[in-house]
Order: C-alpha cells, then structure tokens, then sequence
C-alpha cells in the first residue's frame, strides 16, 4: 500500500517471521481482582460516532486515585515493554508489531478472555516473545507485577464511553496509578486523543494549540496527560491520534457508518466537512518511533483530512453498499438528542445515548490536524491515505458483519423492476420486542404480532393518536375523490390490532373492504368488527408477494388504502399497483416519515426489527415515480401523526410491567383503564366516549407546529394518488 521509508515493522503486515512465539507465558495465574467493575477489557461501546482520537478497549478503574503508599524495592531495568490495553483494536496491532520486531513485550490482561486475544495475536506476531500477565489498572499490586523491571511501557487501556466520573476514574486514576508504579528510569507512551482539542480551533490545531476539550471524555484525556508530563524522572511522550481506522475494529467509526449506509439511512449536514483519519498501521509506526524517540505531545493524523462524503462514498464502495445521503439539519438533531440524552440517562442506560450531541458533532464538525512536528523528530510521516485505506476495510467490514454485500431486501427501483434479493434471517427478537408486539414469530405474515393484544389490548398512547391523526387523512381523502367504498388492503402495518382502521369509515356509511393473506389474522379481524356491529367485505388473498394477488376483487372499490404496511414487502410497489387495480378513484399511502426517531428505534429498541423492514419504501421520490409508472398522478402530501412525544412505536407502560413482571394474570381480562394504559378498543366499544376528546386535546403541535420542525418530528407522511385521466379532466 505505502513505501517502507525505513521505519520499524508495521502492525498488520505479514513479514513471513511466522512460527511459534518464545515465552508467552501467564506471569500471575490466578486472577487478581479489582473490586471495583469492569476494568481495561470492558465490553464494546454502544453504536454512535466515535469520540475524537483512538478507540481502545478500556473500562472502570478506581473512583479515586489511591493515597501513595510506600514503594516496594524496584526490580533492576530490564528489557520488557510493558502494553496496557493490548486486547484492544490499536494495541492488538502495536503487539503485533512489537513481537514481530523483535521486543520483549508484557501485555497487561484483565480477563482470561483479553488473555486468550492477546494471545492469538502473539502466536501470528513471530520473532520477539509474549507474556501475559493477569491484572488490572485498578490495582496497584497487579501493575506493580506488570510493570516490574519494564524499560518502556506503551498505555493504551481506557474507557472511550461512559459517566465524567467513570471516564476520571478510568484515565485519570488508572494512569496516575500506571505513572507510580513504573521503574523511575523507565520511559512511558501514552496514547491520548484529539479529543483533548475540542470543537473551536484555527485548524489544522497541532501539538502547541491550545486544548479545549468539550466533554468528559476529552477532558479525562488531558488531566491524563498531565500526569504523564508531569513524571519528576524517566522520559514521556504523549500521542494524540486522530480517529483510528483499520482491520479489527468491528465496533469504530466506520463500521457504525456501514450500519447506516446498509440501511440506507440518511447523515445529517452536507458531508462537506473534514474528519481527520488515520489508519492504524500508521498510527502504530508512529508508537514504535515514539518508544524511542521525542518528548512531549505529538498529533498524529492520516495525510490529509478529508471530507466525511468522500470518506463514506470510498466505504460504500468498498463495502458494496448503497451510496451515502445527507440531508438531516444538524441544528434540529441537536436538541432532539439533548432529549435522547436525558431520557437515557434518567432510565438509568450507562454509556453515551446512541444519538448525542457528541455524536452529531462528531459527523458535522469540520476539523483537521498538523502532524509535522511528529515527522520532524520521530522521522514519521503517514503512508495510507483513504483512497488506499478505507475500501479494503470497507470489504472486510462486510464479511465480518454481513453488512453492505449482504442479500438484503431492497425496493424496487425507480426505474422499475426491482433489485430484491432473499431477506435474511433475523436474530431472535428481544422480551422487550415480544411484549410490546414489536416480534411476532410467524415470519410468513409479515406484519406486527397481533395475537399479544388479544390478551392485553394496550397499544400505547402513541398508537391511539395516530388512529385519530389517520383517520383525518382518510377522511380528506374520501371528500376530494367522493369515494363511497374503501378497501384497506393490506389490513395490517401498523402496531396494535390490525384491520380497525376503516371503522370509523364504515360508520359514516362506507362501504369497507379488507384484505389479507394470513388467514387467521383476517379471520380475527373480522370477527372484531362483527362483535362491534360491522360486516366488513374480506378478500383472502394468495401468499406475502403482492406480484402474485389477483387482477381484480370479487367487489370493486373508489378509494384503496396502506397505512405503515409498504415496508414490510420486499417489492413495496407491487402493493401500489394492486391497489391501483383494486381502487378506481384513488389511492392514499401512509408511511413511517424519517425523523431522529427512526434512527434512534433502528438503534435502539428495535435493531432486529429494522433488519427485515425495507427502508426503501420510505422514499417519496421513489414512491411518486413509482405512481406515474402506474398511470397515477400524486395530487397531494403532507406530514401528520405530529404529538407532543417522540415516535416510540412501542407501548412502554406495557414494557415496563412485563420487565417488571406484573402482566395480567392468566386467563384474566387485562384492564384498559389506568395504570397508563391505552386502547382504541373501550372507545369503539362505547365504553370511552371521551377518549377522542383527550387525545385531540394532544394535538395543538399538529395544527401549530412550524414548517422547518416537522419533518424531524412528524411520525408518519401520506400522499394521495388519484388516476392521471381523471385528474387531467379535473383540470
């Protein structure tokens, strides 16, 4: 990829040294306990973009630094190099590179399971020798074991996620602690971030502007490196990487960036601003420089900075994902993720909310680092700019995660046809999921699972409103194309019992149809109706593939219906154009709008979810080109389903009393009053003739809400297809 410009062996390349390592040894046996948490090997952070600087495995240490205690006897000066953080993604290769130059390393392993990782890398590494010591950043005895006769020691071990003061406890107390414990003639690397810069600099900012960290994670950063230059003996270098890329890391900035682009969600801003990479092949040839050479604070960075649309679009490419979109305001993202934020938080979730201010910084700021003084007295320079970094990384994110290259079920394309490949199997769906009707288990329906509120009929405030916010479109719909039949087709899509859309319709004296391809499902839903009164018209349809239903109904409709249904199809056009065939005076589509929510709940609550929806047909664009195709003109559209709280899709007192373990009782009715509780069923029952009132009292952000915020919030769009001659002699 780059020119070897005579620096020390690079992580990651294979140097054909293979075969058995010297010495890779358990230097203490037994597991030392903290006491005090999850310590350097900690769990992968959440998904969201990265802090600025390295992504290194790290965890809790002490909340506090320990009072000094008097120094054992130090061990002679040996030849060791100490590693903290060596199971991480940047450490893994700085030991790779270590070994496979010929160092002595000691490689500090909190867990048998870092242990079994580092050494798995010491046994392809080759030349130099391996041991693992078992210990932990917050206890002095183990590092004093770790550290014992070390000539260099390189610290990577630190949390990149979590609370200011779990962030303190594990750079600021686990370093001073690192600091005491190490030989006094020993020389020490310690691996800091950019984050330590913060957002208001004259960029590019290098080793002498000035520091201005905006969070906890760069500020534990740079107390941290205080402690480090301010050792009274031995030599210290400090480096500041920019975000780090490279194989192994499953879990950093792009492979959350592969999650999005897979599903073609959107970034927000322009893509216009730099983001600062550097490959880690690089970064470790500026450490092992760094182990001997230079003081101070050096940055290091990739050749340029560059912009975060060509950084995307090299990933798609290399990855055979869909090409980036941009679009969503960062000025609107901000303070809905300051609502993220604090809902997070105040349900008690540890680490950084999966859409934080941070994160949206972090993919709109514009930045760029001068690494010129790391070049001048390390005799460093980057050799792996993105064009030759990111795409081989791209691939390998692929096959590791089954991201991008994946068969995934996709719409049809705009210009007709369809690019649908088999869906994928799903992971199984979590308790959350079940409860809340998010999993039904019965792949061949598609759909929510209905059969959960048979038992227990709450489905949440938000889906109570949004029958109400429907039925307004519906009933706009049914006044400008003078429609006196509608067909609900299909009868399922949104969460909650299915197919009871349209009764409010068939009590005005419509004429209501519904159609299905699960026959229990429909056979439940119209047994609902008959129980209120109503003899729906229902079509069983043959099979989920809407290329394969009927050319026409035994009845014919004016006026065809879906209501958050289209994404589950693989070929979500093939449902307009039944419905086209169906409805002779038109056709309404109501789809899921792409607010912050949507991003959140893909995230979030309803990962596995999102894996077997088809974003696709979300698009408008696609949707109205689709129309035309069809002989259909888009007469109108617009947001709606606007209240006054996020768009959860789940109801959550419902969740809360299932982790709770306080469901109805077997074979009880489960009540529809109180205990936050919301069913559309009491009132179509008569038994809550007020509850229209309540929930339209919700509604003033509906009437009022400004132009510029409703697309980031509305929950729902819907536009009006109306046929292309009829409109034309309308005109």
């Amino acid at each position: 990829m780059s020119a070897d410009r005579g620096a020390p062996p690079r992580a990651g390349r294979d140097d054909g040294a293979g075969g058995p390592v010297q010495g890779i040894s358990a230097r203490a046996r037994e597991e030392v306990p903290s006491g005090r948490g999850p310590g350097p090997e900690a769990p992968p952070a959440p998904e969201g973009p990265a802090p600025e600087g390295p992504e290194v495995a790290g965890g809790d240490a002490a909340v506090a630094v320990a009072a000094p205690r008097r120094r054992r006897r130090q061990p002679e000066l040996g030849t060791a190099t100490l590693v903290t953080g060596a199971s991480g993604f940047i450490g893994s290769h700085l030991l790779a590179a270590l070994a496979s130059g010929g160092h002595e390393v000691r490689a500090l392993a909190r867990s048998e399971e870092a242990a079994a990782r580092i050494g798995a890398v010491a046994a392809g590494a080759g030349a130099g020798s391996v041991e693992v010591v078992r210990g932990d950043l917050a206890d002095p005895a183990s590092l004093e074991a770790a550290a014992a006769g070390c000539r260099l020691a390189y610290h990577l071990a630190g949390a990149y996620r979590g609370t200011p003061a779990e962030l303190s406890s594990s750079h600021v107390a686990g370093t001073a602690r690192l600091v005491r414990t190490l030989h006094p003639e020993a020389r020490l690397v310690a691996v800091s971030s950019t984050s330590v810069y913060g957002w208001d600099q004259r960029w590019p900012a290098d080793h002498a502007s000035p520091p201005a960290p905006v969070g906890a994670y760069g500020s534990a950063k740079l107390a941290a490196e205080r402690l480090v230059l301010a050792r009274a003996t031995g030599s210290a270098v400090v480096v500041r990487p920019t975000i780090t890329y490279g194989m192994g890391d499953r879990h950093g900035m792009l492979a959350r960036c592969l999650a999005l682009l897979a599903r073609r969600r959107p970034f927000p801003g322009d893509g216009c601003n730099r983001i600062h990479l550097i490959h880690v092949d690089d970064l470790v040839a500026a450490l092992v420089r760094a182990g001997g050479a230079g003081d101070g604070a050096y940055v290091v960075g990739g050749p340029t900075a560059t912009p975060l649309r060509r950084i995307l679009e090299l990933l798609a490419e290399g990855a055979g994902a869909p090409p980036p979109r941009f679009g969503l305001p960062p000025a609107l993202l901000r303070p809905a993720a300051r609502v993220l934020e604090a809902a997070w938080s105040a349900t008690g979730r540890r680490g950084e909310a999966p859409v934080s201010v941070h994160s949206v910084d972090v993919a709109t700021r514009d930045r760029a680092y001068d690494w010129r003084r790391a070049a001048d007295d390390l005799g460093w320079e980057p050799a792996v700019d993105v064009a030759q970094g990111i795409p081989p990384v791209g691939a390998w994110l692929a096959a590791e995660t089954g991201l991008g290259s994946r068969p995934r079920t996709r719409a049809a394309t705009p210009g007709g046809g369809s690019d649908a490949a088999a869906p994928v199997a799903s992971p199984s769906p979590s308790a959350a999921a079940v409860v809340s009707g998010n999993a039904s288990g019965h792949e061949d329906e598609l759909g929510f699972d209905w059969r959960s509120y048979v038992s227990d009929p709450d489905e949440g405030l938000g889906t109570v409103y949004e029958r109400f916010a429907l039925d307004d479109v519906l009933a706009a719909a049914v006044e400008r194309t003078g429609a006196t039949s509608v067909l609900h087709a299909p009868a399922f899509g949104m969460m909650g019992f299915p197919g009871i859309d349209a009764v409010f319709l068939a009590r005005r004296g419509l004429r209501v149809g519904l159609v299905d391809f699960a026959e229990e499902r429909l056979e439940a839903v119209v047994a609902t109706w008959r129980a209120l009164g109503l003899e729906p018209e229902a079509h069983l349809v043959e099979g989920a593939d809407p290329a394969g239903w009927p050319e026409r109904l035994p009845a014919a409709y004016d006026l065809a219906f879906t209501f958050a249904a289209l994404w589950w199809f693989e070929d979500p056009w093939a449902v307009l154009a039944a419905n086209a065939r169906w409805a002779g005076k038109g056709v309404v589509t109501c789809v899921p709008n792409r607010n912050v929510f949507l991003w959140a709940r893909a995230r979030l609550w309803h990962s596995d979810l999102f894996d077997r929806l088809n974003e696709g047909a979300l698009d408008r664009k696609d949707l109205v080109a689709a129309g035309e195709r069809l002989g259909l003109a888009a007469v109108d559209t617009g947001l709606f389903d606007i209240p006054p709280f996020p768009d959860t899709c789940v109801p959550i007192a419902k969740v809360l009393r299932a982790a709770l373990g306080r469901g109805p009782a077997e074979g009880a009715e489960a009540p529809t009053e109180g205990a936050w509780r919301w069913s559309i069923m009491p009132y179509l029952e008569g038994d809550q003739p007020d509850l229209e009132e309540r929930v339209r009292r919700m509604g003033l952000l509906e009437r009022w809400v400004p132009q510029a915020v409703a697309p980031v919030w509305a929950h729902h769009r819907y536009t009006l297809f109306v046929p292309r001659a009829s409109e034309a002699a309308r005109a």
